[in-house]
């Protein structure tokens, strides 16, 4: 037998025998790799089956809050991800190279142990380094589940991964409604875009804005209905060192309420230079405490666990700021606004709670125009006490707070309020 052809004989037993499992293998590390970098926290993602095949791989995940179950001992639903991966005999088998295609179908655990199906599927590629990209897609339906009617028009969601930890999402939540007797909840709309890259924090950070259309109930036992127009959260957060800064927004227009009429509100949240390090020791700590044999008992004893990173979080100082705080009412806005920092010290400096009240400054401003005054103190007669307190005064129509603190002493409206610090 010629050597070439037995070479080639040799070459084909090892591709068939061989190198299918190892791809097999890689495709398991992977998938699993890019579940645990990108869980959520609090969230356990438990790999329940994976079958390596020499062309095929077939796996069931389960994503479950474990820390919440732990904590008040009761068993939560969980998502049940059966994915059949293609992955061939060889690496890059594919145009594009890539190391395996997925397609995944999900069902929900209740808690009983009696899942059921959801339907849509989600089509993705895994690729030879890592990154990953696919495609959900839930076609129009409907659905009873214990006397309660679901409807769902669809939805498209998209996402791309450059590697574990770093992803983007963009898609829409077609409408949707839930009816429940004679209850009946709609939703519009949902836009959601996401830019997130996981920290060596353990948290993520980047950008996401979400944007939901108009909501509304039907009328209960004949009552009024309650709608809101629109939803919109927008966030964007950054590592700069090992101090973390992040500003969201929120807007909520014209939530009609019963009595009240249209509520509308815009809040715009700011944090800047906290500490990422001490952040993640507390979320551990809190985490590991919540899914400890008796969390009741760990939560008690938290602080003690917390201090020394405390001591850390507020020595080296941050600042927050609700720089927008707007509520927007048919007799008019009540716009406010709220600041506080706190200046960085010796880290190693002992910790005490008075030490960082003398140095901490503050700020609060808040305008209330006058017939929202008015229609507090007829919903209760106490809100008047707050101008006989000298907390609010009035300002031509309207009714204002300015309040400074400083070194221990708190300024409202122009007079001065000591106040006592813990010992």
């Amino acid at each position: 037998m010629k050597k070439w052809l037995l070479g080639l004989l040799v070459i084909i037993a090892l591709l068939v025998l061989v190198v299918p499992g190892i791809v097999g293998r890689q495709v398991e590390q992977n998938v699993e790799g890019i579940l645990k970098v990108n869980a959520a926290p609090g969230v356990e993602i438990q790999t329940e089956r994976f079958e390596r095949g020499w062309f095929t791989s077939e796996s069931t995940h389960r994503s479950r809050y474990a820390d919440a179950e732990k904590a008040f001992d009761v068993k939560l639903p969980s998502l049940i991800v059966h994915t059949k991966l293609a992955h061939g005999p060889l690496p890059g088998g594919a145009l594009p190279p890539r190391l395996a295609s997925a397609v995944s179908t999900f069902q929900i655990d209740p808690g009983d142990g009696q899942p059921f199906d959801v339907p849509g599927t989600l089509s993705s590629n895994i690729g030879l380094g890592g990154e990953s990209d696919g495609r959900l897609i839930l076609e129009a339906g409907a659905s009873n589940l214990d006397g309660t009617r679901l409807e769902w028009q669809g939805a498209d969601m998209r996402y791309s991964s450059a590697g574990p930890g770093r992803g983007e999402l963009e898609g829409v939540i077609k409408p949707w409604q839930i009816k429940v007797d004679d209850a009946t909840v709609s939703f519009s709309t949902i836009n959601i875009k996401l830019d997130q890259t996981r920290s060596k924090y353990g948290f993520s950070v980047g950008t996401f804005d979400i944007e939901m259309g108009r909501m509304e109930t039907g009328a209960v036992d004949a009552g009024p209905p309650m709608a809101i127009d629109s939803l919109v959260l927008t966030g964007e957060s950054s590592i700069d060192g090992n101090r973390i800064n992040a500003h969201s927004t929120f807007g909520m227009n014209n939530m009609m309420v019963p009595i009240i009429g249209g509520l509308s509100l815009d809040v715009e949240l700011i944090l800047e230079g906290a500490d990422a390090e001490a952040l993640m020791a507390i979320g551990d700590t809190v985490r590991a405490a919540q899914s400890s044999a008796n969390p009741e008992a760990a939560m008690n004893g938290l602080y003690e666990s917390i201090e020394d990173d405390f001591s850390v979080l507020f020595n080296r100082g941050f600042e927050i700021r609700l720089d927008k705080l707007n509520l927007s009412l048919p007799q008019g806005m009540v716009a406010a606004s709220v600041g506080l920092s706190i200046p960085e010290i010796d880290t190693d400096a002992p910790f005490d709670w008075s030490a960082v009240l003398l140095r901490m400054a503050g700020k609060i401003d808040m305008r209330i125009p006058g017939a929202v005054y008015q229609m507090a103190t007829m919903l209760d007669g106490q809100a008047s006490m707050l101008v006989a307190m000298g907390i609010l005064e009035p300002d031509g129509e309207d009714y204002v707070l300015n309040a400074e603190y400083a070194q221990g002493l708190l300024n409202v409206n122009g007079s001065p309020m000591p106040i006592p610090m813990p010992q």
